[in-house]
């Protein structure tokens, strides 16, 4: 075992909630020096992109064709490259309450805090010179960091069209609220992030991929993140840069990998930005700091021998496109669910489906799958209540079974289509199990069903190393992310859960040790509308 791997394991024991003692946090909220939700870099080139999504918003007398044209292929341009951002990362909405506003975004955050950072690094597109970019959310833009030599562009001998995204995290924005937990609620935010984007993507009839290889210094480095002079508070406001997301957008499928050597071949010219100021005091939490750096990525050379599966390209995907295209931007977080409604059986496997490992979302893992949901049902037409495992790999059936209870039944529901490994565990009323499981909270016994996010958790670490750790919280957050939209497309909402009570889940499923861990909770059902809060445009 490595000093790295250890630091880890401690990280996750110290942070896990336990009924009688809750994971180290600040205790209070300090709202007077709450985090600025959005980055900005000062003195940078703003490139204002087009704030229009998929479709134009409803005019008085168009026809209802115009709004149910199918997305096809999109060809790259500014347009198209605006509809990316504002359709994944934008600002979808925003609150008001008494004298209080506060934004809303496409891809959801814990807390509505937001650590998860986008940088565009890109060759020539239309009037949008080779260069590193900052997308800017607040006013949908892109915020010119490095100028680019297009020959060393080139040289990267990239499909055409492609366009590099890196994901950075700043934990204080997590820490200000939750302390050493933020960890764990960053890398699920990239998680949704990364599913956010790859629906997008999809949606113009793009493909996105993860590019594993580089290391986490390489990706700091391509930033200029390690550039001190950049940040006022640089050690207790730095950004830490996570992951490489490739998109191809010529509408061809593609395998790439991009190594440490080939991004230090790309010739870049700083501009002299700095970064805002995001809160004037700071409290540093040393144990987030530690399981950052033993999280840190080495540079590798084919880490994954293959991908486990790619998306579909058949009629299937096409209308998924289709059905997701209009309700990106609407996609909301539950506050309360009602208690009542049933779920329809065939709307539940459709949430199922759309965390599938081959579902667009989750065609950029290459990877095999690592978490398997334990789902309490609660009021599924057609289903008995009960405690399920619903197997996101086959093949890890007897592993799974063997350290479970003994007494599970492992049942397969008599309706449940042939690809889906759906298995009744226990039957009876579980909405207690996951109230108290999900730190005593009504939002997981209220929905239709709830789930606890198992992953493997032991092995994968050992096989690449602790830096694994992020991307288990990076599943788990494109799975509550699929669960979230396909909620939305069934006429649900759904609310992804941080808090959890991580033993009470492994000692109701009769685990011990390392193997396996809980490590997200999601809950889908009917909302109920907060008659206090005012809705308002996105942008002004």
């Amino acid at each position: 075992m490595s000093e790295g791997f250890d630091q880890v394991i401690a990280y996750h024991q110290r942070t896990k909630h336990q009924p009688q003692a809750m994971a180290p946090g600040p205790g209070g909220l300090d709202w007077s020096n709450q985090p600025d939700p959005f980055r900005s870099y000062e003195a940078a080139t703003q490139i204002m992109l087009k704030r229009q999504g998929f479709f134009p918003p409803a005019r008085e007398g168009s026809g209802e064709e115009t709004q149910n044209e199918l997305i096809r292929h999109s060809p790259l341009n500014m347009e198209s490259l605006s509809q990316l951002f504002f359709e994944s990362l934008a600002i979808s909405g925003q609150k008001s309450l008494a004298n209080s506003r506060w934004s809303l975004r496409v891809n959801p955050s814990s807390g509505n805090l937001h650590p998860t950072e986008c940088y565009l690094i890109a060759g020539p597109v239309a009037a949008l010179p080779p260069g590193v970019y900052h997308y800017a959310p607040k006013s949908h833009a892109l915020e010119l960091l490095a100028k680019m030599e297009e020959e060393s562009w080139q040289a990267l001998h990239l499909p055409g069209g492609t366009l590099l995204l890196v994901f950075s995290s700043i934990y204080w924005r997590e820490s200000w609220k939750y302390g050493e937990r933020a960890f764990r609620y960053s890398m699920l935010d990239v998680g949704h992030a990364l599913a956010a984007v790859a629906v997008a993507a999809h949606c113009l009839g793009w493909q996105a991929s993860l590019e594993d290889d580089p290391g986490t210094e390489d990706l700091t480095k391509l930033l200029g993140l390690e550039e001190q002079s950049r940040f006022s508070h640089y050690d207790l406001e730095e950004e830490h840069a996570d992951v490489l997301l490739a998109i191809f957008t010529d509408g061809r499928r593609h395998q790439l990998s991009l190594h440490s050597s080939h991004l230090s071949q790309l010739k870049l010219q700083r501009e002299p930005v700095r970064a805002n100021i995001l809160s004037l005091q700071h409290v540093p939490w040393t144990w987030i700091d530690l399981v950052s750096e033993a999280a840190k990525k080495p540079p590798t050379s084919y880490v994954y021998s293959a991908s486990f599966s790619s998306p579909g390209t058949g009629r299937a995907q096409t209308d998924l496109a289709s059905i997701y295209s209009r309700l990106l931007r609407l996609r909301r977080s539950a506050q309360v669910m009602d208690g009542r409604s049933s779920m329809p059986l065939p709307s539940f496997f459709a949430i199922l489906r759309a965390a599938m490992p081959s579902a667009p979302p989750f065609g950029l893992l290459p990877w095999k799958p690592c978490v398997h949901p334990v789902i309490f049902v609660h009021r599924v037409e057609g289903l008995e209540k009960g405690l399920y495992i619903w197997l996101r790999d086959a093949t890890q059936k007897e592993e799974l079974k063997a350290a479970m209870l003994e007494d599970f039944v492992w049942e397969r529901p008599s309706r449940t289509p042939q690809d889906l490994e759906l298995y009744l565990l226990a039957q009876g009323d579980s909405r207690l199990a996951a109230k108290e499981t999900s730190c005593r909270q009504d939002i997981a016994s209220d929905g239709c069903f709830a789930a606890a996010m198992l992953s493997q958790f032991e092995e994968p670490l050992q096989k690449y190393g602790p830096w694994y750790y992020s991307r288990l919280f990076w599943e788990c957050g494109m799975i509550g992310q699929a669960f979230y939209l396909a909620g939305e497309a069934a006429g649900f909402q759904g609310c992804g859960i941080g808090c959890f009570f991580d033993d009470i889940v492994h000692r109701m499923l009769g685990l011990s040790g390392w193997k396996y861990q809980d490590m997200y909770h999601f809950t889908s059902g009917r909302a109920l509308p907060d008659p206090r809060l005012i809705d308002l445009p996105a942008y002004d």
